[in-house]
């Protein structure tokens, strides 16, 4: 059985999220940084702090998606087209790669 968290070179989504958190709370500091050199106030600097992150999440999320709903520059699996009507069983799985086997389709 494989493991939850290998990756085969991709990235394992927990890192994702935690590499997501990391940025936005850099980005924020920066920022806010910059807010307090201008204005040397600290409640401006944690209001725009405030604001800055539920705004930039806000649109960061309709950015993506829109772009979700954009075809363009997307690869289609060839096998996106059929309609699967349940999840596969890992037996059915072995059957199909099987199948795609015989056909010259997988190693």
């Amino acid at each position: 059985m494989a493991e939850k968290n290998k990756t085969h070179g991709r990235e394992a989504r927990s890192r994702t999220v935690a590499k997501a958190i990391s940025w936005r709370v850099i980005a924020t500091l920066t920022t806010m940084t910059a807010v307090y050199i201008f204005t040397g106030e600290w409640f401006i600097t944690i209001g725009v702090g405030i604001v800055e992150v539920v705004a930039k999440i806000t649109f960061y999320y309709l950015h993506e998606r829109a772009w979700h709903k954009i075809s363009w520059g997307k690869e289609r699996h060839p096998l996106s087209t059929i309609p699967v009507k349940g999840e596969i069983t890992p037996e059915d799985m072995d059957k199909i790669k099987d199948q795609l086997r015989d056909l010259g389709y997988l190693d």
